[in-house]
């Protein structure tokens, strides 16, 4: 095997097991860059469910039918220059709760730009994104994104220098963000942090822990939005606190799978949602 195509695998697999979740609506950072001509493209299924729901006051109540969410997520990064990734990803979802009004279509689409923190090595970025709407739909119960344009920008540091440092046994990442509406959505302060142990020489097979923070700025006037049950869900004003677990394995040079489970265990505004995604990704050289 080649060694930039050791190195590709490396930081491609690196780049999944950090933010690039396929059943989040928004961006989140990842802490590392692909080389020059490289291409990564990710698609997994989600699904999530929900009985309960974190009311106002942050208290966990029935929320009066069961949610069943269904998404398709696809993520592309191209590696421009050493200095410069761009990435883009969206997904299409089905959404529904009990015997109510059900959606499909299209999320929002995001377009980004991801660069180096430091240019002597990887594992410390900066990114921005614009989230673009797509299927929203205002006359509808479940809603696909806010219907507005949004800005991301976001920061994210890794313990692992990718290329150098392969052997370590286990490494933290950390990020943090904000993601600003405009129009009505409140602003969100997202942060994260998680640990990933290697559990072979190769690193073929990973495992990885992660703990996720949403925050809500309130700031806008947010618009009130029919939820699950009978609750409101004030666009973009919410707080979500998610854990989660991933297996990643190597399936072949340029191929790698993952199943990811997790739990939102605090929130205000928003379902105790517990979801799966199992996602493939492909990455190769130009």
């Amino acid at each position: 095997m080649k060694i930039k195509n050791i190195f590709g695998y490396t930081t491609a697999s690196l780049i999944i097991l950090s933010g690039m979740s396929v059943h989040s609506g928004t961006a989140q950072a990842s802490a590392y860059m692909l080389s020059e001509g490289q291409n990564m493209y990710t698609t997994g299924l989600t699904y999530s469910t929900a009985t309960d729901w974190f009311n106002q006051n942050r208290n966990r109540v029935p929320q009066g039918c069961t949610s069943k969410d269904y998404s398709w997520g696809h993520s592309y990064t191209y590696g421009y220059s050493y200095y410069t990734n761009f990435f883009a990803n969206t997904a299409l979802a089905n959404q529904s709760c009990g015997a109510g009004g059900k959606t499909a279509g299209i999320g929002d689409v995001q377009l980004g730009v991801r660069g180096r923190l430091d240019n002597t090595r990887n594992g410390r970025t900066w990114e921005l994104a614009l989230s673009i709407p797509t299927g929203y739909d205002n006359k509808k119960i479940n809603r696909l994104g806010y219907g507005k344009f949004g800005l991301w920008a976001g920061v994210a540091i890794s313990t692992q220098n990718t290329g150098w440092e392969e052997s370590m046994p286990s490494y933290g990442e950390f990020g943090t963000g904000i993601n600003y509406w405009f129009g009505s959505p409140a602003t969100q302060w997202k942060s994260y942090a998680k640990w990933s142990w290697r559990l072979d020489e190769n690193g073929d097979n990973r495992i990885v822990l992660q703990g996720v923070l949403k925050l809500s700025l309130r700031d806008h006037t947010p618009e009130p939005i029919p939820a699950a049950g009978n609750f409101l869900r004030n666009s973009g004003d919410y707080d979500a606190g998610t854990i989660s677990a991933k297996y990643s394995r190597r399936l072949a040079e340029q191929w790698t799978g993952a199943l990811k489970i997790g739990q939102t265990v605090w929130g205000r505004n928003i379902s105790a949602s517990t979801f799966g995604t199992l996602s493939v990704t492909y990455s190769w050289d130009d």
